[in-house]
């Protein structure tokens, strides 16, 4: 359940969620209300205070038919543990993350309500579908609206006046580039798109908006272009503070590159070597960086032929890695 109100008070929100919530039981019950207002949890709710006499009206009788047990802020810390973020407000912020769905969904089914022609109402549908599904619906959620900015980015026709057979011809800069580069999504973050992607082209495909062996065929690039992304972006977080030298004083300084693009050349169980695949081109080239000591972990991640956004500097005649940014395959 959830509600709002204009011009009110957090009190006053606060007690009438406790008022509307113990009015929806339809039988004497075991209730734990938890609530970030110190005043509601006072033992002593039983007796009508000077503030919203009507909310503590209409609260006293159902305090009395059932019984109820107030939250205090230590409790939660005892639940979740003094060191767990969540343990300031943990039901507080469930019970805003059920109204922010209750209230997500009310919008998608509305907007599911216009002419199937359009993407955007494809999707609210599609959405809609999934709402039962918290957590299911927050990803997909989460992931159409980033689909969203991708399609406003890069072309010029908006997501409301696309078909939905349009989408297709989106997917490719969504997964090379909005989320590597613009979103900086992790491998993580990757996967779980391409299961939404992967659930939407189907649905469209189900509901006859994109050819299926189409739709398959995209889901294949998808695939293979997720998995190298993934990969790409597991190998660039592997690198800790550990793994990269600080820069040191210019004098020191034998050789340098500074935020450029290198491809990896070889690869050894304990060192990478980068090239210059534009050397010999212009000014600003730089020369091999390399061999790169690094750990077995990071070495084994890595693939020749990954384009490395990285800084680097030579000192002692030895490479070593100032800044690992990002890459593309």
């Amino acid at each position: 359940m959830s509600g709002s109100g204009k011009g009110v008070t957090s009190h006053q929100m606060a007690l009438t969620a406790v008022v509307e919530g113990l009015s929806a039981l339809t039988r004497p019950s075991r209730v734990r209300i938890c609530v970030a207002d110190e005043t509601l949890r006072e033992r002593r709710a039983q007796r009508r205070p000077p503030d919203e006499p009507e909310l503590w009206e209409r609260l006293r009788p159902l305090l009395a038919l059932h019984h109820v047990e107030w939250d205090e802020p230590d409790e939660w810390v005892d639940e979740y543990g003094a060191d767990d973020e969540r343990a300031d407000g943990a039901p507080c912020d469930l019970a805003a993350e059920l109204a922010y769905h209750q209230h997500r969904g009310e919008e998608v089914r509305a907007e599911a309500q216009g002419e199937e022609a359009t993407l955007a109402v494809a999707v609210s549908r599609f959405l809609a579908e999934r709402w039962d599904d918290m957590h299911a619906f927050e990803a997909a959620d989460e992931v159409i609206s980033t689909l969203h900015f991708s399609i406003g980015w890069y072309d010029d026709t908006s997501f409301a006046e696309m078909t939905p057979a349009g989408i297709v011809d989106e997917l490719g800069a969504f997964f090379s580039s909005t989320l590597p580069h613009k979103e900086h999504a992790s491998a993580d973050e990757l996967r779980v798109a391409e299961r939404v992607v992967t659930d939407l082209l189907n649905w469209l495909a189900a509901h006859g908006h994109i050819d299926a062996d189409a739709a398959r065929d995209h889901l294949a690039d998808i695939a293979v272009t997720v998995d190298e992304r993934a990969a790409l972006k597991e190998f660039v977080d592997a690198f800790g503070d550990d793994d990269l030298v600080r820069r040191p004083d210019r004098s020191r300084i034998e050789g340098e590159v500074g935020s450029q693009y290198l491809t990896i050349g070889e690869v050894t169980a304990g060192s990478l070597t980068f090239k210059d695949d534009d050397m010999g081109s212009g000014e600003g080239d730089c020369p091999v960086v390399g061999p790169v000591p690094v750990r077995p972990e990071i070495a084994a991640r890595a693939r020749t032929g990954w384009r490395i956004l990285l800084s680097a500097v030579k000192v002692g005649g030895q490479w070593g890695l100032v800044e690992v940014v990002s890459g593309d395959p």
